[in-house]
């Protein structure tokens, strides 16, 4: 890899206006080789053996970061007047081969030159990919004679219930935070932490939790939700575990993001849900991926964007996430939202990969009825509300991925991921699989379950 592919394209926007010593903040990905013994693949089932395995990778991973550290202050100090020092930290507990460091135009190549970088990105902003409240009126009786959202029925989950409902998996939430106390979600948020926009954690002793909008709640009922009052069930793995960052509060950037992954991973996440995005393309996310899969076993999910077909957001349109488009119930059937994003991304000088196209595949995101905050209206207090949103359909395939792994705790993520995409629906027969509006396909969460055996 050269210099050059090490530094993500999105630097030339993000320091278009910098002065050759203006200082900007950026998150550089190392390698760090195995500790030694075997190297940790795929999924480990036992949380103790990955957290042990975690803790092993920190320590290796130290001794690298502390050389980048002292190597990138010994190279950025000669572009630098007065000898200036750039800030340069942890993020997390080294858990993941990731660092916050300050670049200045001069410092940047510099920076790239050290060997163990493998990507460097911009700490750009990240936004919640906002869902639309719409009208449930015309749903709300079908669901309550059928027991269970629309979304659930359509995605055949009952029958996966006989198998399992999730029980010991850990779902990674990164988000707005959640109202844990919420009836529908008692028991089910295991831990919980607030990441301040400086990238800092922040916990309560009485371990209460909190939801900077509705977003969080409701994604988060969706994945492991249990009942309504009225008896409808909400939630795809009703067992699961639930690991809550509330990476979404205030202003957010990738440091606040790469914080909430790293947390997760220390929490022993299996799989971890992001309903939120920036808008760029950043190729190089796709180690994060890479790295989330291959090194800790875990299942990254994101939504693809409400920006409508011919758009996507990163990190979902990353070669190496499951992106997530939102279909709504036609008739008898089910079709791409119009505002399910999609596209086709070319990149005729890529060493290997030259088109990636999103989404992998898709699963109910409109009118989604999940839990949220107790909300004071005119009329009422209401604690659940139908939303709209590929954030409303990512719960969905999260929630269907815990269910799979707690059914076959010997398959790999790359085999759960595999199983998914191979038994997708795509209303063009499979030669028209992927495009750029359904994927795959409309996930089909028994077929999934029989194709791993």
């Amino acid at each position: 890899m050269s210099n050059e592919t090490k530094i993500s394209p999105a630097f030339e926007p993000f320091l278009a206006h910098s002065r050759p010593n203006d200082k900007r903040d950026a998150i550089v990905i190392y390698h760090a080789p195995p500790p030694e013994g075997p190297r940790v693949r795929g999924r480990i089932r036992a949380l103790r053996q990955r957290l042990k395995a975690a803790e092993e990778h920190a320590a290796a991973q130290r001794v690298v970061q502390e050389k980048l550290f002292e190597d990138y202050r010994k190279a950025s100090s000669k572009a630098l007047p007065g000898k200036q020092q750039l800030a340069v930290s942890s993020i997390g507990e080294n858990k993941m081969p990731v660092a916050n460091v300050e670049v200045t135009p001069k410092t940047l190549p510099a920076l790239a030159e050290q060997p163990n970088v493998v990507a460097i990105l911009p700490n750009q902003r990240i936004h919640l990919i906002k869902p639309k409240e719409v009208d449930y009126a015309r749903l709300q009786s079908q669901e309550n004679r059928d027991g269970l959202t629309w979304g659930l029925k359509q995605l055949g989950i009952p029958e996966l219930w006989k198998n399992t409902k999730g029980k010991d998996i850990n779902v990674g939430v990164l988000d707005t935070g959640v109202h844990g106390e919420h009836p529908a979600l008692a028991g089910r948020v295991k831990d919980f932490v607030v990441i301040d926009p400086l990238g800092r954690r922040i916990t309560t002793n009485d371990s209460a939790t909190f939801d900077a909008d509705q977003h969080g709640t409701h994604v988060c009922g969706t994945i492991a939700g249990g009942k309504t009052d009225g008896g409808v069930a909400i939630g795809v793995a009703p067992e699961a575990n639930l690991l809550v960052a509330g990476v979404l509060v205030g202003n957010a950037t990738l440091r606040t993001l790469f914080e909430g992954l790293s947390w997760a991973v220390e929490k022993g996440a299996d799989i971890i849900s992001m309903s939120l995005g920036f808008s760029y393309y950043e190729p190089l996310f796709a180690n994060v991926f890479d790295m989330l899969t291959e090194q800790y076993g875990i299942l990254p999910v994101a939504a693809i964007g409400n920006e409508n077909y011919g758009n996507s957001s990163s990190p979902g349109n990353a070669v190496s996430a499951l992106s997530v488009g939102a279909v709504e119930k036609v008739g008898p059937g089910v079709e791409v939202a119009f505002f399910s994003s999609g596209a086709s991304l070319v990149f005729p000088d890529a060493a290997s990969i030259n088109l990636v196209t999103k989404p992998d595949v898709v699963a109910p995101g409109v009118q989604v009825y999940s839990c949220i905050p107790p909300t004071e209206r005119p009329d009422d207090k209401y604690t659940f509300a139908y939303f709209d949103g590929t954030s409303m359909a990512t719960p969905h395939v999260a929630g269907v991925a815990a269910l799979l792994m707690a059914a076959r705790p010997e398959a790999q993520v790359a085999d759960i991921v595999k199983a998914l995409k191979d038994t997708a629906k795509h209303p063009a027969g499979k030669e028209q699989r992927p495009d750029n509006r359904w994927g795959y396909g409309l996930i089909q969460p028994a077929k999934a379950l029989h194709a791993l055996g």
